[in-house]
């Protein structure tokens, strides 16, 4: 952590799934309902999950994320050969919102010395109960969804709505606002819009080669308030 920006950071922003929302915390489940295929199924389910966003971003088709979801799954599925009962989409949906939080989530966002909202490709109807559910409290006006834009990162559209929103908060530079994401892509399409960005590497993964980096990398939760109290000095 040893880049500074220009400006000293005036609020932030921070992506839900895979950052604040643990979405392998299903992964149990799915190896229950699925032997020897639970992990394979959720590696599967998040890669076109992601995949099928970046289409529709793509070909200007945008459907809700909870919808993209349920089409990602049944992809995945068939993609294994895993045959199940008609109500069993259903269940496991029931299943994905029930995700639960990083263990440092909760702390983290009740201790930052800075305004703070969630951006997330999540539409409002599917990311609101996963976040009541996983005991993140945030207010209409920070919680930044997908339907918002009709469109999904790394579209600048996202970011420009979490713009609008920081603004409230005497941000008069997109550097004033430190964006948190643990998915590489989102940090980077966060480091192209110009917020100061910061990237939770949790699993050691290499950088990516797209001409830019993220502003910082850390490994966890934790170390995100320490970056936040020294930004702010």
């Amino acid at each position: 952590m040893d880049r500074l920006p220009l400006s000293k950071i005036q609020a932030m922003c921070f992506d839900a799934f895979g950052t604040l929302i643990d979405i392998s915390s299903i992964d149990t489940f799915l190896e229950q309902r699925f032997p020897g295929n639970g992990s394979n199924l959720s590696l599967a389910w998040r890669t076109k999950q992601i995949d099928y966003s970046r289409l529709r971003s793509l070909g200007n088709r945008y459907k809700p994320f909870g919808e993209i979801t349920q089409d990602a799954l049944r992809a995945s599925l068939a993609s294994l050969n895993l045959e199940i009962e008609p109500g069993s989409i259903r269940e496991i949906m029931d299943q994905y919102k029930k995700s639960r939080v990083y263990p440092d989530t909760l702390a983290l966002l009740e201790d930052l010395p800075t305004p703070w909202a969630i951006v997330t490709n999540g539409d409002r109807d599917f990311i609101s109960p996963i976040l009541r559910g996983a005991g993140i409290e945030v207010s209409n006006e920070a919680l930044i969804t997908s339907d918002q834009a009709h469109d999904f990162k790394v579209s600048p559209r996202l970011y420009e709505l979490a713009f609008s929103w920081a603004q409230n908060y005497q941000v008069e530079a997109e550097r004033e606002v430190l964006f948190v994401s643990a998915n590489q892509w989102d940090a980077i399409g966060a480091t192209w819009f110009g917020f100061t960005t910061c990237w939770i590497n949790r699993n050691s993964h290499a950088p990516e080669e797209l001409d830019v980096a993220p502003t910082y990398e850390v490994t966890h939760l934790a170390q995100v308030m320490e970056l936040a109290k020294e930004l702010m000095c």
